[in-house]
């Protein structure tokens, strides 16, 4: 039998492939299905004598016809032009004149066909506004007494208080059923606002939990996790990483001679500089803490992370930062090593750690590879 997940693209099929015009036509199967119930509630009807046989199948097709158009204008596409897509009120109307037929055709069912008004118009109640509903509402009740007055103009002799009353209590309810269907809507359209409230602030937590909050980087916490989910995959994949451990130079002294406010400019300005520096979309750079940053480097061998880290270190060197002296340059050391086949994460920061001191000792401003 064949799949429908490998039907050939192009190819015609009942649902549309888009995820939200096959929901639509979802919704339009439903309503489709409760519109079909009217055939089937004169049958009974027919079954315990209140109506003749015929009636079931004239009702059919009058249902059955607008059913089609709306299969149709759904599955081409033709809603999507349309304001709302989903063509709510253009299909409760039309099912409202629907069930106003059916009334109008067996007029001795009209009070239990008086009921489907209100499965119509519940299709409604979580889209539409009060208003909207209201409308319908008064379009049902007038489309019903409608059909009643045209039923009795034809049999003059019927008695008409039942009819009479059926218009009382759908004035009544009617109205009622719209606007509690309103409020609904109101407390639907406010549950989705604070739920797309909660997931903004969710996000921003999330952020939060992973960034730095000065630099935007990404912080400790999530670097040494990036470390351990890196280290495991290299030992499953064989291949290797590298990681670029960098120390902005006499960073103290900038603190103490210029200011803290200067210190943070100065963190974020490497911050920049070493994002631009020509990183790949896989690396991660984040900060350590204080005047600590990380770079880690997936799939790539120590040659590569010289490569990276120098380009970091000439590029700081080269851009003067804001509100400093114009000959004044911020310079970073960076200690580089590449992760030994089973070597923990631990033992690869210690490494570029020890090679950033001995470059530290060696004078600063300089890229230095672990042995």
């Amino acid at each position: 039998m064949a799949d429908s997940a490998s039907r050939q693209p192009g190819a015609w099929s009942l649902v549309p492939d888009d995820p939200r015009q096959a929901l639509r036509m979802r919704r339009f199967a439903m309503a489709a299905g409760s519109a079909l119930l009217l055939p089937l509630l004169v049958l009974a009807g027919s079954f315990f004598g209140l109506t003749e046989p015929a009636a079931a199948i004239e009702v059919a097709a009058v249902v059955s016809a607008p059913v089609a158009v709306f299969y149709v204008v759904f599955r081409s596409g033709l809603n999507l032009r349309a304001r709302d897509p989903s063509l709510t009120t253009e299909q409760i109307a039309v099912a409202i004149g629907c069930v106003a037929f059916v009334a109008y055709r067996v007029a001795e069912l009209s009070a239990a066909v008086a009921m489907f008004y209100f499965v119509a118009l519940m299709f409604g109640l979580l889209r539409l506004a009060v208003r909207r509903l209201l409308a319908l509402a008064l379009f049902a009740l007038v489309a019903h007494a409608a059909a009643l007055a045209l039923w009795h103009a034809r049999n003059p002799g019927a008695d008409s208080a039942a009819s009479w009353m059926e218009i009382t209590v759908l004035a009544a309810v009617l109205p009622w059923f719209a606007a509690m269907g309103g409020y609904v809507s109101r407390l639907r359209e406010e549950l989705a606002r604070a739920n797309r409230r909660l997931r903004e602030a969710l996000d921003r937590l999330q952020a939060l939990a992973v960034r730095d909050d000065l630099t935007g980087l990404y912080n400790r916490r999530f670097l040494m996790e990036f470390l351990e989910r890196e280290a495991a995959r290299a030992r499953r994949s064989g291949s290797g990483y590298a990681v670029c451990l960098c120390d902005l130079d006499h960073f103290k002294h900038i603190n103490d001679t210029y200011g803290h406010a200067a210190g943070d400019a100065v963190l974020r300005h490497f911050a920049l500089v070493a994002a631009d520096a020509g990183m790949r979309a896989a690396d991660v750079f984040g900060r350590l803490g204080g005047e600590e940053f990380l770079i880690v480097l997936p799939d790539t061998d120590l040659a590569g992370a010289l490569g990276c880290a120098e380009r970091v270190r000439t590029a700081l060197a080269a851009r003067p930062v804001a509100g400093m002296p114009e000959e004044w340059r911020c310079t970073v050391t960076i200690g580089v090593a590449r992760a030994a086949p089973g070597e923990t994460p631990q033992a690869t920061l210690r490494r570029a750690d020890r090679a950033l001191y001995e470059g530290k000792a060696a004078g600063r401003d300089r890229v230095v590879p672990a042995p």
